[in-house]
């Protein structure tokens, strides 16, 4: 898939019609896809699921963003929680869809060993998940196939290495993302997939595949016992992860 985006779009929330009630994370899900043996669904299909550590990526300044990286920019705001700087792994729950192929249901940046005893939707500063209703979501928009987990600092350091002004070289490491990105898939066996951990000026990047593609995706954060964030879980729509909240719900 040809990666290399021209222009940027910005996705502040999916539109769905409003109802009473929000969305809701299934822990079973979050937690049970990066375990072994898990199987997941979607309608009638069950989807066997293994998981692929990618590598590890650099978060130096203790906040994360989550994005298309290939359309990224200054404009995109980190999430609203911090982090201790350092390098954190990164894993990929991928699904067995048979003649659908390999799909990355998943992705997680694990932040710490300990597990997550409660879930939020990942939201930025700006985000106010108690204005969300019915199947309404705060997430990230895709439009090249890929997303992300990256330091913040990362797109204005891009910015100043890479200006806009000078879209030949910007045009040249974004194709160097797509080249070597694509090749490391299928040794991960994800054919026609993408995955690449990146170190960029301060921080890094880790881009992977999306579910089935382009979508708008929403993440979770899982907080463990001492109220600290142990885990971001970003699901792409492949198997199913939350539950939306039905008219009896509302009453």
């Amino acid at each position: 898939m040809f990666r290399r985006i021209l222009a940027a779009v910005g996705v502040l929330s999916a539109i769905a019609p409003a109802a009473q009630g929000q969305i809701t994370p299934r822990s079973e899900v979050l937690t049970g896809a990066f375990q072994p043996g898990f199987v997941g669904e979607a309608d009638e299909a069950r989807y066997p699921v293994r998981v692929i550590r990618l590598g590890e990526v650099g978060i130096a300044s203790g906040r994360v963003l989550l994005v298309d990286p290939f359309l990224m920019s200054t404009r995109d705001m980190p999430l609203a929680l911090t982090v201790r700087p350092g390098r954190y792994p990164v894993d990929l729950a991928v699904a067995d869809a048979g003649e659908s192929g390999q799909r990355v249901a998943l992705a997680r940046l694990l932040l710490s060993d300990a597990p997550a005893v409660r879930w939020a939707l990942a939201v930025t500063d700006e985000q106010d998940p108690t204005t969300l209703r019915g199947d309404d979501i705060f997430g990230y928009g895709v439009d090249s196939g890929t997303g992300a987990f990256v330091d913040a600092a990362v797109p204005a350091w891009l910015a100043t290495e890479y200006p806009a002004s000078d879209t030949e070289r910007y045009g040249a490491l974004v194709d160097d993302w797509q080249a070597r990105g694509e090749a490391a898939a299928g040794p991960l066996g994800i054919p026609y997939g993408f995955a690449l951990v990146e170190s960029l000026g301060p921080g890094g990047a880790a881009m992977f595949s999306t579910g089935w593609g382009d979508g708008h995706y929403a993440s979770w954060v899982g907080y463990g016992s001492d109220d600290r964030p142990v885990v971001i879980v970003t699901d792409f729509a492949v198997i199913t992860v939350v539950n939306f909240p039905t008219a009896a719900d509302s009453r």
